[in-house]
């Protein structure tokens, strides 16, 4: 995942040294409803195409992968336009926890991330809304602040009654598929977390 760039100095700005996007519309001339839209980081952007080859393309896993903060302003315009796009949906994924540092975990972190789930939740009433913790990373002082941060989503996920996909359990077992840089995937891990992904949706939405 060498095209995604991940902060690892650490980081006091709202914005960090390289922001990006990355959007992917999975057989846009395909008219279907079976879809999924997947918004996170990196991670995300490694598991959306092996999770719809696990599907047997009968769903398509469209994402958009960003290095936004939760706080960033301009991240529910760019979820807006992205979900014009993509048109309809089954189901959303979101995760967020491998970027916007300078965000305190269990104070701004927590805040930011519950107005982003009552904003989804606002935005697109009726479609399940699954909250998929943050992955495993090799950095310690960073690892711990990724558990702050699945805490964090855990309580908001209870409060607003929502389901959760632990990718970070997953994660944490097949912890020998990560790549060199400690954060990013081998293409065995993308599949693995794929599965858990494809697995919780089959159970409680058919895709």
């Amino acid at each position: 995942m060498e095209n995604y760039t991940y902060e690892a100095a650490e980081q006091l700005q709202k914005y960090e040294t390289y922001e990006w996007d990355s959007t992917w519309i999975d057989h846009a001339k395909t008219a279907s409803d079976n879809r999924v839209l997947y918004i996170g980081d990196s991670i995300s952007c490694g598991i959306r195409r092996p999770a719809t080859a696990q599907t047997g393309n009968t769903c398509y896993f469209d994402g958009l992968g960003t290095s936004k903060a939760v706080d960033n302003p301009y991240f529910y315009d760019t979820i807006k336009l992205f979900a014009r796009q993509q048109g309809t949906r089954k189901a959303i994924l979101f995760n967020n926890g491998l970027h916007g540092w300078h965000l305190g975990d269990e104070t701004e972190y927590k805040y930011y991330y519950e107005e982003m789930v009552k904003f989804l939740l606002q935005e697109f009433e009726g479609t399940p809304l699954f909250l998929v913790l943050t992955t495993h990373i090799t950095d310690s002082d960073r690892e711990d602040r990724v558990l702050r941060r699945n805490h964090a989503a855990q309580e908001i996920a209870e409060k607003y009654d929502l389901k959760v996909i632990d990718l970070y359990s997953v994660s944490l077992e097949a912890a020998a598929l990560l790549d060199s840089g400690g954060v990013h995937w081998l293409p065995e891990g993308y599949e693995t977390l794929a599965a858990e992904i494809v697995r919780v949706l089959s159970r409680e939405c058919g895709i």
